[in-house]
């Protein structure tokens, strides 16, 4: 469902999260050629899912309603103010395809490297001249030695990575919630209540090699700015500590605990304004014999529901309070958790989560002093049943999804659908 504004939402869920985090359980790669130390491979994904959206349209309000609309764009019902639309589209992970060169320098030295392309989704572009909506979304390079990883170019980012894994025991074939209702994007799966969508940055990192199951890893990434803050004397700082033992050839725990620091800053009136984004997240993941838990949750200041310094409406953002123009930023927390459990093929996922936001001292909140509702809390949980042939993967999924505001608006929505998935 939301918080984006349209060039967000088209970014907004993660096409390559299963490339990028989690590849051995989302698919296996194709090599297509392996000689002379040089190799070259192919990851990718084609679906198409059936979704129904319906409930409640964003609420009718006295004011400005911040955070967590789901912009429905004309397909909402005025007479009523509800929302029933179908559509079909191509899913959290989103078709896309990835190509990899790798090349042994030495016996110890390798660089590996992927370009992965993403198209945003099915549903729509049907003329042979309009431009496609197509995304470059990874361009990396990683230099693997006895002493650590050098990675460096566009990847998936450090924090709100310890979610996805969690988020994939459900939705690595789904679609669960849209981003936007009636425009063609990248599903949403369940980010927005617990889980971050940690967002595709430039950057340079360092990936530990793995003693006594902890790794270390550390990234120097293109800084995030805002409508408001625009001034970012430093790069952005991410780091993770990582444990992970395995018990056999199907049971295994990893532990994921994340931070992330960015200062940036403005000028308004001849004054100097700093904000100080932090974050910290944790997770934990068990598998044991087709049974998968996890959950996990995290804390922040100037995140937002979704991503770093969120502002889908830039006059009046997410991230931090325009209202009164001190720019404070707001505060965050979520949880989330999915179980799912796997039998030769047929699985069964549950899970849920849940995002709040506190506003501002500046922030109008039940005392309806100012003209903005900020969003209070998001909640959802879903129900996922995925089917494997093979390479193709048939599913059906059901999501209910409610959001607050602090002057007491509410919206309700449910999603279910149907898909297909060939994945390779």
């Amino acid at each position: 469902m939301r918080r984006f504004r349209k060039s967000s939402a088209l970014w907004g869920a993660a096409s390559l999260l299963a490339v990028a985090a989690t590849t051995s359980r989302a698919r296996a790669d194709v090599t297509l050629f392996d000689k002379d130390g040089w190799s070259f491979r192919t990851t990718g994904l084609v679906a198409a899912h059936y979704q129904m959206l319906w409930g409640d349209n964003d609420p009718q309000t006295t004011g400005i309603l911040i955070g967590g609309k789901i912009l429905p764009v004309g397909a909402e019902d005025p007479r009523d103010q509800t929302i029933t639309l179908s559509r079909v589209r191509s899913g959290f992970i989103g078709t896309q395809i990835g190509f990899g060169v790798g090349r042994q320098i030495s016996p110890s030295v390798r660089i590996d490297s992927l370009l992965s392309i993403s198209m945003y989704d099915i549903s729509s572009n049907r003329g042979q001249s309009l431009p496609k909506a197509v995304d470059y979304r990874e361009a990396w390079a990683a230099v693997n030695t006895p002493y650590g990883t050098f990675k460096f170019g566009r990847m998936l980012s450090i924090f709100g990575s310890a979610s996805t894994p969690v988020v994939l025991i459900a939705y690595r074939y789904g679609v669960g919630n849209p981003c936007i209702a009636s425009q063609s994007t990248i599903a949403c799966a369940s980010t927005g209540a617990g889980p971050i969508y940690p967002g595709f940055d430039a950057q340079m990192r360092y990936i530990s090699p793995r003693l006594g199951g902890f790794e270390l890893q550390f990234a120097v990434s293109d800084p995030v700015v805002g409508p408001g803050y625009q001034i970012s004397p430093m790069p952005r700082f991410d780091g993770e500590l990582n444990f992970e033992q395995s018990f056999g050839p199907t049971n295994k725990i990893r532990i994921i605990g994340q931070g992330l620091t960015e200062k940036v800053k403005r000028i308004d009136m001849g004054n100097e304004i700093v904000g100080n984004v932090w974050g910290g997240m944790g997770s934990a993941l068990l598998d044991v014999s087709g049974l998968s838990i996890g959950g996990g949750g995290w804390t922040g200041s100037g995140i937002g529901t979704r991503s770093i310094m969120e502002a889908d409406d830039a006059a009046n953002p997410l991230g931090y309070d325009v209202t009164h123009g001190t720019y404070e930023l707001r505060q965050f927390r979520g949880f989330f958790g999915n179980v799912a459990y796997d039998y030769h093929g047929t699985a069964l996922a549950v899970g849920g989560g849940t995002t709040f936001v506190r506003p501002t001292a500046d922030d109008a909140d039940e005392t309806k002093m100012n003209t903005s509702s900020i969003l209070k809390q998001s909640t959802e949980y879903h129900v996922v049943f995925t089917q494997k042939f093979d390479a193709l993967v048939l599913i059906a999924e059901y999501m209910h999804w409610k959001s607050q505001w602090h002057w007491g608006e509410v919206q309700n929505l449910n999603f279910g659908g149907v898909g297909a998935n060939f994945v390779w």
